[in-house]
């Protein structure tokens, strides 16, 4: 498993520098094994590197994918809570409400609770003050 894992970090790196086409060829990987144990994690750090090239959309579709193919999965929280910072960053606060709402309903003893919470609590406070 870890020779996977180190195989799919050097992909992942390899994606910084080759960006589309790298990617492309990483989620060609990780659809092919999809059903394999580390598939959920890989599919998640495929978008943490749209979403760190902030390419939103594209990594809006592979957190989603994290969350349709593998629900029960420590990554579909963090895909969630994921999914929400992306609107925070495109300053669309209603929609990144929803989303962290989400997050809190569906995945309550998740570690990212209280900062879930937390972005709640200052969303809230922002669209008071408006």
């Amino acid at each position: 498993m870890f020779r996977k894992l180190f195989f799919l970090a050097i992909i992942l790196i390899c994606c910084i520098a080759f960006y589309r086409t790298g990617l492309e060829k990483a989620q060609v990987y990780v659809d092919s094994h999809s059903q394999l144990d580390w598939a959920p994690q890989a599919q998640y750090y495929i978008g943490d590197v749209y979403f760190m090239s902030h390419d939103y959309a594209a990594a809006e579709r592979s957190y989603g994918l994290v969350k349709k193919n593998y629900p029960k999965s420590f990554y579909a929280a963090r895909a969630q809570y994921s999914i929400a910072r992306i609107y925070e960053e495109q300053d669309n606060y209603l929609r990144a409400k929803v989303e962290y709402e989400d997050f809190v309903k569906n995945y309550p003893k998740d570690g990212f609770i209280h900062k879930a919470k937390n972005k709640l609590d200052i969303l809230n406070l922002f669209r008071e003050s408006k």
